[in-house]
């Protein structure tokens, strides 16, 4: 089976760096419950010029460098990567593909391929399952026959479909992938 996975706030997680840093640059104190739009669209007190600038900070790359594994990921994965293919598919500029590697491999993330796609993530790829936490991808995967597990987050709470599942955490991939009956435990 081909497993395609997100990499921000999926394995990565990038939304806590981006509050640190709008708190860091900005002086701006968000929770994440704050955080309801993907592209931080009427997010209070973030300014539009503010926002260009921390998501340029962003796409230069050198923040990636810096970011936690979300628990759980790593592990989960590692099992994943025993029977199946791991794709991974970031819609990050192409330009932070040198530092997303080097965070890739040190943490020992495992994967098959890394691919960089901007406008969708159906790369000509039929994945059968997808970790994803962005709306517009994970519905876009959905209706095109791949079964998502949507990472749960502010910004994707009113997503539904009939091809995905909403996850809380790594736990919860691994309870979809390994059940109990499958594992002999």
């Amino acid at each position: 089976m081909i497993i395609g996975v997100d990499i921000d706030n999926v394995i990565a997680d990038t939304e806590k760096e981006l509050r640190r840093v709008l708190y860091e640059k900005r002086g701006v104190t968000l929770k994440r419950e704050d955080i309801t739009s993907y592209s931080l669209d009427n997010i209070a007190g973030i300014e539009r010029e503010d926002l260009k600038e921390i998501l340029s900070m962003f796409n230069d790359g050198d923040v990636f460098l810096n970011l936690d594994v979300i628990e759980g990921a790593k592990e989960t994965l590692d099992l994943l990567k025993q029977r199946h293919r791991i794709e991974l598919v970031t819609s990050r500029p192409q330009r932070a593909e040198p530092q997303t590697r080097q965070w890739l491999e040190r943490h020992g993330i495992p994967y098959d391929e890394l691919h960089f796609v901007t406008e969708s993530k159906l790369n000509g790829i039929t994945y059968e399952l997808f970790f994803e936490d962005q709306e517009k991808f994970a519905c876009e995967l959905a209706e095109e026959g791949s079964y998502v597990l949507l990472f749960d987050a502010p910004w994707n709470r009113h997503v539904e479909h009939d091809n995905m599942s909403r996850v809380f955490s790594w736990a919860d991939v691994y309870k979809f992938c390994f059940p109990p009956c499958a594992t002999g435990h």
